[in-house]
């Protein structure tokens, strides 16, 4: 395997896991406010001239050339795209190939792309329709709607509000359920909610943490509430009456539009290999929809200025505009998410938005529902993911050119709040009590004191350079992102905030660092490897010992072989995880899991009996002051070991 392959197999890894666990998957939502920005309800931004600044006449020749450059840089298949313009749907055109094999163009009028998480506005502009009817609201619990299953809770009631903003306070997942590899695996959505109800975290409303889980659980609200199925009722409630003929949720496609379906693609280092129709049934309301990029030109319309004037309305301008206005701001100076959507400041303006990844395809969706201006563009390729952030800046640039910056002078105190700054940070939106939590095992994010009272996050590609512009707001330097930090009520850093309001990084102790665990990890591997060889040498001597200093040698060495077993057993079901990881999507936890969970039980077991012999040991004053040290470092270290492997739910007894 080359360095391609190898670099190709680490970004595909990197992809299940953003696709499942919200790792921050593309960078347009991750744009700053401008410096002024004072009241988050109210940020302070450019004033500009009626509509965008600049005429839709010259932009094909400008995209054109943003495409070209991107087809030359990045391995993609192809690519759709569609503008709004003064409220009308005003151009629209295909780059690549739906289909590599047989060299189709594609047609941003007759070929579907999957939007992934760009779906989710269908289902909360279902949710502010019934809100507009008056059949639901709000602020009420949704345990008022659905009936089928208990909602998660332990820190309080869960509301259509937070549900919108992802403030549920859920963890979030989906190795192994959040597609399914065939309609065979498809089940109706309550089963499937009630079946991977996720556990609550945190109080609702008090941080982000985006939760597909929950945007699905709204769709089954929309079902109850409406008496048919969510597929149903968007057909009839949305698709319809603006003319989306060629969108669905349905899955498998209905035939019609299953022959216009483009052609997925995944690259697991061997060049772009087809990949299948994906399926997301079984959360359909957070990601299942098909549509070409003209209808989804069709839906920017019914948001922009309330919905077309001369046609159907999905809803009525008030409500339109609740929807677009801003429902929960994390803290002052960031964006935040309006009701559904996500809020974008880029070049002084205040967008909303919603991007997309399935495991192939990646989309963005960004309007100005004020100036009647809005966009669509979507990949089905990987490097889609960041093509379509290119494609997204360049186009905002294009028509809302950048405002002159505010200059501002540093705040006084940056040196002891970079100080509190400092640490190990791991982002909150992953799962926290399944086995896939493992993930997280690899993906701390360090924040280190840097020149001039600056932070660094020394990362490749994800990382920077922050200087602070108000007391714990930082900006990237020579760059666009924002970073915030809250405190607690003793002045503690707690929790980093990115300018992407869909998730936040906690702010880890010391005993909590992955860094740490590895540490454990690697120290106990090599005291069982000391112990297992020691054992094998001296099995005479010990042998003839006999009494207790036998049994604790014994006990200690059958401790060493079964966590030896076990790592090398999860390096082997896990080893798949590199190789191939679209099959991880499908496939988790891997066969033989179930099996591989019982050593550490067994391990905890005999950690326990070697914290006996230990005690035993130091009380008869056995063997010399040497080797009875020599014992207890290494019992201290595997009870550092089963706690660092219960961390990360890697025990049987999570499970059984």
């Amino acid at each position: 395997m080359n360095s391609r392959d190898s670099i190709h197999n680490l970004a595909g890894l990197l992809l299940v896991f953003a696709v499942c666990f919200g790792l921050p998957a593309h960078s347009i939502e991750q744009l700053p406010a401008s410096s002024e920005t004072a009241d988050p309800s109210e940020p302070t931004l450019v004033e500009p001239e009626p509509g965008p600044h600049a005429p839709p006449t010259s932009f094909e020749p400008y995209l054109d050339g943003v495409m070209s450059a991107l087809f030359e840089d990045y391995d993609l298949a192809g690519a759709v795209f569609s503008l709004v313009y003064d409220g009308q749907p005003a151009f629209s055109k295909g780059y690549g190939y739906a289909d590599l094999a047989s060299r189709t163009p594609a047609d941003p009028a007759v070929h579907l792309f999957r939007p992934g998480s760009a779906s989710k506005l269908f289902t909360w502009t279902g949710v502010m329709q019934l809100y507009e009817q008056g059949k639901v609201r709000l602020d009420a619990p949704i345990a008022e709607y659905v009936d089928q299953f208990p909602m998660p809770g332990g820190y309080g009631d869960i509301t259509l509000e937070h549900a919108l903003t992802h403030t549920p306070g859920l963890e979030d997942g989906g190795l192994g359920y959040l597609f399914a590899a065939s309609p065979d695996d498809l089940v109706p959505l309550a089963e499937s909610l009630a079946r991977y109800a996720p556990s609550q975290q945190w109080p609702p409303g008090t941080v982000a943490a985006y939760s597909n889980w929950t945007t699905a659980l709204a769709g089954l609200v929309v079902a109850n509430v409406s008496g048919m199925t969510f597929e149903e009722y968007v057909s009839r409630n949305i698709f319809e009456p603006l003319g989306m003929h060629d969108s669905s949720f349905d899955e498998p496609l209905p035939p019609p539009l299953d022959a216009n379906m483009a052609t997925g693609y995944f690259n697991a280092g061997k060049g772009l290999e087809v990949l299948g129709y994906e399926y997301i049934k079984n959360f359909g309301p957070a990601g299942a929809l098909a549509a070409t990029a003209d209808d989804m030109a069709r839906f920017i319309t019914a948001h922009v200025s309330g919905g077309p004037q001369d046609g159907p309305r999905l809803l009525r301008p008030e409500t339109a505009q609740l929807m677009h206005s801003r429902l929960f701001g994390p803290v002052d100076g960031l964006p935040g998410m309006a009701h559904g959507f996500i809020e974008v400041w880029h070049n002084g303006q205040r967008f909303v938005s919603h991007g997309g990844d399935t495991i192939a395809f990646h989309t963005e969706l960004i309007i100005d529902p004020d100036r009647d201006f809005g966009f669509y563009v979507s990949f089905n390729a990987p490097d889609g993911g960041v093509a379509r952030d290119v494609v997204a800046r360049a186009v905002l640039n294009y028509f809302y050119p950048e405002a002159a910056a505010a200059d501002s002078e540093p705040p006084e105190g940056t040196a002891e709040r970079v100080a509190k700054i400092a640490g190990a940070y791991r982002v909150n939106r992953r799962s926290h009590t399944k086995m896939e939590a493992v993930a997280g095992l690899a993906s701390d994010i360090p924040i280190v004191p840097g020149n001039d009272n600056r932070i660094v996050i020394p990362l490749p590609q994800v990382g920077g350079e922050y200087e602070e512009v108000e007391p714990y707001l930082f900006r990237e330097v020579n760059g666009r992102s924002m970073l915030a930090f809250q405190t607690d009520a003793s002045g503690a850093v707690v929790r980093a905030l990115p300018s992407m309001p869909i998730i936040a990084f906690d702010k880890l102790a010391w005993y909590q660092t992955a860094g740490n665990h590895q540490l454990v990890i690697g120290l106990a591997l090599l005291a069982a490897l000391f112990v297992v060889i020691n054992a094998v040498r001296n099995r005479s001597a010990i042998r003839s010992s006999g009494g207790t200093e036998a049994r604790a040698t014994w006990t200690l060495f059958g401790l060493s072989v079964v966590n030896l077993l076990f790592v090398l057993g999860f390096v082997a079901l896990f080893a798949n995880a590199v190789s191939d990881p679209v099959s991880v999507m499908f496939n988790f936890p891997p066969t033989g899991s179930g099996v591989l969970l019982i050593l550490p039980v067994a391990g905890a077991l005999l950690t326990l009996a070697t914290l006996a012999f230990a005690a035993m040991l130091w009380i008869r004053g056995a063997w010399n002051l040497a080797k009875r040290l020599r014992y207890t470092y290494v019992t201290l270290v595997n009870v550092l070991f089963v706690l660092v492997l219960n961390y990360w739910n890697l025990i049987g007894w999570n499970y059984y």
